[in-house]
């Protein structure tokens, strides 16, 4: 596995893709997750207590019993009421995010990323989420080129943003991009997810700072 690019904000790259969510001024977006290419193991709701195993694009945390950051607005810069992907994380493995992409070019360094929040308050004290990133080949065997863990994902007072993913040399042209579920679901393992993105390097020369783990 390997990590973020070092760097990963400089401009040496061409963004291949970036779904951010849109804007709105009702709490829920009524898109789908097809209208932004991907699927994902969790239903639909528009109730403000996200139950178990199910999901909303909101553009504020709902206030949810004060264990939620109530109000927490999403990432996207300059974007006012932006949607965010709230998701309450259903089992181990559960898929959060499943985006296939074709006509990558092999050999070319990319960068699978996202920016994730833990919606649970510091002080409730429950399960932190645990997000793997994975990039899978569309073949048979849909043998993995690359994944890497966030690890837990921090409970703070107030919530705050921080960019996770992978970066990965592209041995097939059409791949995978997956984020999963490292942990069972319990009390806590909520999350919110905003600029999901994938690039490419316009240079290989990255490849020696690599982390490998």
């Amino acid at each position: 596995s390997v990590d973020l690019c070092p760097g990963h904000n400089a401009v040496n790259f061409t963004t291949i893709f970036l779904i951010t969510f849109e804007n709105g001024s009702t709490l829920f977006s009524n898109k789908t997750p097809a209208d932004y290419n991907f699927t994902t193991s969790h239903v639909k709701t528009w109730a403000s207590k996200i139950n178990d195993g199910m999901f909303a694009f909101v553009n504020e945390v709902p206030d949810f019993f004060k264990v939620w950051h109530g109000n927490a607005s999403d990432y996207t810069i300059n974007e006012n009421d932006g949607y965010m992907f709230m998701v309450n994380i259903e089992k181990l493995d559960a898929q959060i995010f499943n985006y296939k992409i074709d006509d990558l070019r092999i050999g070319r360094l990319y960068e699978f990323s996202a920016y994730i929040a833990n919606v649970i308050r510091k002080e409730k004290c429950l399960n932190k989420p645990n997000i793997r990133f994975e990039v899978r080949a569309i073949n048979e065997s849909g043998n993995i080129i690359a994944k890497k863990g966030s690890g837990d994902v921090p409970a703070c007072y107030n919530m705050s943003w921080s960019k996770y993913g992978i970066s990965f040399k592209a041995t097939h042209s059409s791949v995978v991009l997956l984020m999963i579920s490292n942990v069972a679901e319990g009390n806590g393992n909520d999350v919110v997810i905003d600029d999901i993105e994938l690039r490419v390097y316009l240079t290989n020369d990255l490849d020696d700072t690599f982390t490998t783990g």
